[in-house]
């Protein structure tokens, strides 16, 4: 086992020096026992000398006889047993305590600052608004909030999108990310980020203005993402314009059924004509065609008004057609479901954004198929709302 030199300082060590016929046989048996003995060194046949804890010492005693050996402390190593040797020297003992209670309160305090940003932050600016919370070196790091330090630098700073405050040893960093503000934008309109559909957060950064949901929750079409609002428990509530990036997964479901036995229209190539006339929107018809024919009407009418009452003057064109039965397999029906549902994705506009996943279920009962398709996409659907305020 091997112990560094501060741990064994630290820890307290008794170098012991065993004597007798069967020296071995006592390391043995301080290792089947689980006793931690380390740095073993053979003196001469039937000497040896090990390091060992003080609390380990008391248990080889047993061993030690077992083994008929002879143990002998030749030294004492650690920051124990130095206490105990100058219990007496109390002017010293005061100073080391002296020592070790300053070396503790100035590591409480804060020696440097700093700043990590790029060209679009002005540091200068960043200095001052720590300085207006008191935020400077030599200032105990325990009575520095650090979301105290993101809160008001993102309040005071409209061009700072993201505000780090990190504490390493006695070194405040602050890292800092400016977002891209377009020359159109109206940064005094007050408003918040709603969501534009329903889906579950894979992104969401608030540029400016506060985030009300996380990364992996589902957001509701509607709701704010990302409030209008720059809140901390170290100052009032402040109002901005909300900017930031909301991206989501949103499911879009294409489902329909298709019958193995079904009915497909099936014109004659035969057309009709026909005549009437409409009056306030009740239609008389010149001329009736036979109730055992169908028929798709296409309707045209010219209409004119007489002393507040519209006429119309109708023409109708008939075209004939009959319902013929026919009878599907399943993989036709499954092929007329990819290509309907690929045609119903492709009217979505959605070809920008990335799919992450594509769920195809195919039903089958007696007389029928039903074919869903749930296509998960990642999309952007954070979009700006004024308040009003």
């Amino acid at each position: 086992m091997k112990i560094s030199k501060l741990d064994k300082y630290l820890k307290a060590v008794i170098v012991v020096k065993a004597e007798g016929y069967f020296v071995e046989r006592l390391i043995n048996l301080c290792k089947i026992n689980n006793i931690n003995v380390w740095n073993i060194k053979y003196i001469t046949d039937g000497i040896i000398t090990f390091y060992i804890s003080p609390k380990e010492f008391r248990k080889i005693k047993p061993y030690v006889k077992k083994s008929k050996c002879k143990i002998k402390i030749i030294n004492k190593k650690g920051i124990y047993f130095d206490m105990f040797k100058y219990r007496k020297r109390r002017l010293a003992m005061y100073f080391l305590i002296f020592i070790f209670i300053l070396v503790i309160v100035l590591t409480t305090f804060i020696w440097k600052i700093n700043i990590y940003s790029d060209e679009n932050i002005d540091k200068t600016k960043v200095c001052k608004l720590l300085n207006d919370i008191n935020v400077k070196p030599l200032r105990n790091k325990l009575l520095i909030s650090k979301g105290e330090i993101s809160d008001y630098i993102r309040a005071n700073m409209y061009e700072a999108a993201w505000v780090g405050v990190d504490i390493e040893g006695q070194t405040l960093n602050i890292n800092i990310k400016s977002k891209i503000i377009s020359k159109e934008e109206d940064k005094t309109v007050i408003g918040n980020i709603i969501a534009t559909k329903s889906g579950v957060i894979t992104k969401i950064i608030a540029e400016n203005g506060t985030a009300l949901y996380k990364t992996g929750s589902y957001i509701e079409k509607g709701k704010v993402a990302i409030e209008g609002k720059i809140k901390s428990e170290y100052m009032d509530d402040i109002k901005v314009h909300a900017s930031g990036i909301l991206n989501a997964i949103v499911n879009y479901t294409f489902e329909k059924e298709y019958l193995f036995n079904e009915k497909v229209k099936e014109t004659t190539g035969k057309k009709r004509y026909g005549t009437g006339i409409e009056i306030n929107n009740k239609e008389f018809l010149l001329k009736y065609l036979p109730k055992e024919y169908k028929y798709d009407i296409n309707k045209n009418a010219k209409t004119i008004y007489i002393f507040g009452v519209k006429i119309s003057f109708v023409l109708n064109t008939y075209d004939e057609y009959f319902l013929k039965d026919i009878v599907n397999t399943k993989e036709e029906l499954i092929k007329r479901g990819e290509r309907d549902s690929t045609l119903y994705f492709e009217n979505l506009n959605i070809e920008n954004s990335k799919v992450v996943d594509k769920k195809v279920d195919i039903i089958e009962t007696k007389d029928k198929v039903v074919y869903k398709v749930v296509l998960s996409i990642e999309e952007s659907i954070g979009e700006f709302v004024k308040t009003g305020e």
